[in-house]
């Protein structure tokens, strides 16, 4: 590694340990003014945060909007300090644990669909410390020493990784094995995804899961996360039920419909500063 990133590695260290030794609530302080310098003073990608949000909810609002806006901000910026905190005990409610633990028996692995929406760290973290086999697909960081370090920290509860760019053979044979492989599956995928509707745009979103799906038959189930008003956490899991002749936009699109329902419920629980919609159905 470069200078720079064994730096950033080490401070990322410091301030974790620095971070585990403070009380919840000295944390949650912590975390609403750094939401409120990050809101007021570092402005990257805010505007596109905005106008997605504008886009998403066009009958509400400028002022509802920014409100939504703000609360993704507080929301992020704890959930940040949390991940930076491992491990940290909170209380989680299992909803169609059931399912998910009976599709796993069948031997065929599961395709695991989520997206950048609620607590997605410690959703991970939960499925690790319960001894899931969960390989997640995941984007290498630029620099190195933050890789490494949120890498590290993530497979403290068993959590494993496999890159975007790796043979994707590998992923195949996650399921093969019987074990899960996790997609998040709600980026703008240019030019090699399917559009589908979400939010009620036309979307270009990401058609692995719904390959993986066609060519080895295991189940996909829809997991996602949400943090409560009483601040605990609630982890939904939905297995997707599928018709053998489904194309890849249907499936896609059952997916993704499953995610926005969630999104309109906690609108300030999704990642808005991803560019969602730059492809456009005409590009290319």
């Amino acid at each position: 590694m470069s200078p720079l990133h064994t730096l950033t590695y080490f401070l990322l260290k410091t301030v974790s340990r620095w971070l585990r030794s403070m009380s919840v609530s000295s944390r949650q302080l912590f975390s609403e003014r750094l939401a409120s310098f990050l809101y007021h003073h570092i402005p990257l990608r805010k505007e596109v945060a905005l106008q997605n949000i504008i886009r998403a909810f066009p009958e509400r609002s400028l002022n509802r909007n920014i409100n939504v806006l703000k609360n993704a901000y507080s929301f992020f910026a704890k959930n940040f300090i949390q991940f930076l905190s491992f491990p940290v005990d909170s209380s989680i409610t299992i909803k169609g644990k059931e399912n998910f633990d009976s599709a796993l028996k069948k031997g065929k692995g599961i395709i695991l669909v989520t997206g950048h929406f609620g607590p997605w760290e410690i959703l991970m973290d939960w499925m690790g410390r319960q001894n899931y086999p969960v390989v997640v697909v995941v984007n290498k960081q630029r620099n190195r020493g933050a890789d490494l370090f949120f890498r590290e920290l993530r497979e403290q509860s068993g959590i494993r990784h496999l890159l975007r760019k790796e043979p994707i053979e590998k992923m195949y044979h996650v399921l093969k094995r019987g074990h899960i492989l996790g997609l998040a599956s709600d980026q703008d995928a240019k030019k090699r995804g399917v559009f589908v509707d979400f939010m009620g745009q036309p979307s270009s979103t990401p058609k692995g899961a719904a390959r993986f799906y066609q060519e080895t038959n295991a189940p996909i189930v829809f997991i996602v996360s949400h943090e409560t008003p009483a601040r605990d956490y609630v982890v939904e899991c939905e297995v997707i039920d599928i018709s053998n002749k489904a194309s890849i936009q249907e499936i896609t699109q059952a997916y993704t419909t499953l995610l926005e329902t969630r999104i309109r419920k906690h609108p300030e629980q999704y990642f808005w500063f991803h560019r969602r919609w730059k492809t456009k159905p005409t590009d290319g």
